[in-house]
């Protein structure tokens, strides 16, 4: 279980690659795509992919500055708040990448003008998810948040991410939903959407939670063997 402490020099690499990799993504997207007239005056912040990215870094940074300075409480600190990170950048993964490849008119209005540049592409909506799962299942502690406040805390992220599209997005003039399947005809179905989200990211907490256990108690066992072989060997 050392490898589960902080002070581990490759999951510092890791992050401080991800931090590299994700401010590239914020550079190469938020600051730099122009949006069209339907989506341009709510701004680039509308986009879940874009929130849960900035998310993401700011576990990162925390992560890196924990391992950097054998910081108990930033570690600590990272472990309480990755879980919500993996979750929404799970989402994101889960959305995206099949409506990506298969099913470009559910996730864009005009699909022949989507051009977002792969290395843009992998830098906000794989490396997040992949970074945060190789931390969680190599490198962490298990998760101690409990299972009412993991549901509570994605009831009141998906409420929270409703309340600022409706915010942010003018529908009356002309506006459109950043995603061409919220843009439904009602909010009747629009709230079946979110829901769905919500009961997703749930479900993948308890898997994630599981998988954990499964595969911990696996890699546990090897290291086991692994130090009793170098035991006798020594001796």
């Amino acid at each position: 279980m050392s490898r589960r402490v902080v002070g581990n020099p490759t999951i510092l690499a890791i992050d401080a690659v991800s931090l590299a990799i994700g401010f590239y993504g914020i550079h190469s997207n938020i600051l730099t795509i122009e949006l069209p007239d339907h989506l341009a005056k709510a701004g680039h912040w509308q986009f879940l992919t874009n929130l849960s990215l900035v998310y993401s870094l700011f576990v990162f940074l925390i992560g890196f500055v924990a391992h950097l300075t054998r910081s108990q409480t930033l570690f600590d600190l990272k472990n309480n708040i990755h879980p919500i990170g993996l979750a929404l950048e799970t989402i994101v993964a889960m959305i995206y990448w099949p409506l990506r490849i298969f099913f470009l008119q559910f996730l864009t209005a005009d699909p022949s003008k989507f051009n977002l540049p792969l290395s843009t592409d992998l830098s906000i909506h794989l490396m997040p998810v992949v970074s945060l799962l190789i931390d969680y299942l190599v490198f962490m502690p298990r998760w101690t948040i409990k299972t009412s406040t993991a549901l509570a805390l994605m009831v009141s992220l998906t409420s929270g991410y409703w309340f600022l599209l409706k915010y942010l997005i003018d529908v009356d003039n002309g506006a459109k939903y950043p995603y061409a399947f919220l843009d439904v005809d009602s909010d009747e179905k629009r709230v079946v959407v979110f829901g769905m989200v919500a009961i997703t990211a749930f479900s993948q907490f308890l898997l994630m939670r599981k998988l954990y256990d499964l595969i911990v108690n696996y890699t546990e066992k090897i290291d086991d063997e692994i130090d009793k072989e170098l035991d006798k060997k020594n001796l």
